[in-house]
This record gives C-alpha cells, sequence and structure tokens, in this order.
C-alpha cells in the first residue's frame, strides 16, 4: 500500500509540475520593428555620410520626419523586413551584428524608449538597419 502511495504520489508531482507554466513572456511589450541590410556605397549615397568599419550611428526621428518615413516603411511591400519584437529579441539582433552586450544592452532600451528611429551599423561593405 506504501508503493501505491509513493507511486501515486510521484505522479501526481510529476502532472502539477508538468501543468505550471514558466512566466510567459506574452506579457512582454513587443515593437514594430524593420531590419535591413544594404551596401556601403548605397549608404554614403543615400545618407550623404561616412560610417566607419566596425561603427554604428543612431537618430531618433522628429514626427514629422517619421511621417515621411512611415509611409514608405508600413506599405505591404515592406512586410518581409517587419517585425514585432521585444526588447530581449532587439537586444539578439544587435547582437548579431557584431554588437557587443554592454553596446546592445544600451541600445536596445535607447530603441524602445523613443517613438521612432534607427540604428545603422557597418561591418565591412554591408550596412544592416533597424528602424523603429
Amino acid at each position: 500500500m506504501k508503493k501505491f502511495f509513493a507511486l501515486f504520489f510521484i505522479l501526481f508531482f510529476s502532472f502539477i509540475c508538468l501543468s505550471c507554466k514558466p512566466e510567459d513572456d506574452d506579457n512582454e511589450t513587443t515593437y514594430t520593428v524593420w531590419t535591413d541590410v544594404d551596401s556601403y556605397s548605397n549608404f554614403e549615397s543615400t545618407f550623404n555620410t561616412t560610417l566607419t568599419d566596425g561603427m554604428y550611428l543612431r537618430l531618433e526621428f522628429t514626427s514629422s520626419q517619421w511621417s515621411q518615413i512611415s509611409s514608405k516603411m508600413t506599405s505591404s511591400a515592406n512586410d518581409e523586413y517587419k517585425h514585432n519584437w521585444t526588447k530581449s529579441q532587439i537586444k539578439d539582433w544587435l547582437l548579431g551584428r557584431g554588437f557587443g552586450d554592454y553596446e546592445s544592452t544600451k541600445e536596445s532600451a535607447w530603441l524602445t524608449t523613443i517613438s521612432h528611429g534607427f540604428i545603422a551599423s557597418r561591418t565591412n561593405n554591408t550596412v544592416y538597419y533597424i528602424i523603429k
């Protein structure tokens, strides 16, 4: 009889543990961002500025700047570049583009606290963009 209760207790405890959901990230805020990749020569001609290899720049958009940009960003043609990401997913994207842990933490925090802006980073002849 003791074995039956022990087995029952183990099964009951296992069932309880398996049915408990870990804290879920469904409540974590998501941000609409667009990501893209371009050549450095296109970056130079588009923005009429330079960006040193291994460096990045960030820019916060004014409301009027975002109004001009948003119509192009929100078209269905750009859906493949559009993501609904959490702050940690933005940080992971930055880490994957050569940002260090400190910089990716700092810049993902910045990007998620402003209304609209972008970060461009250069690696060799490639420029990566994330726009919010």
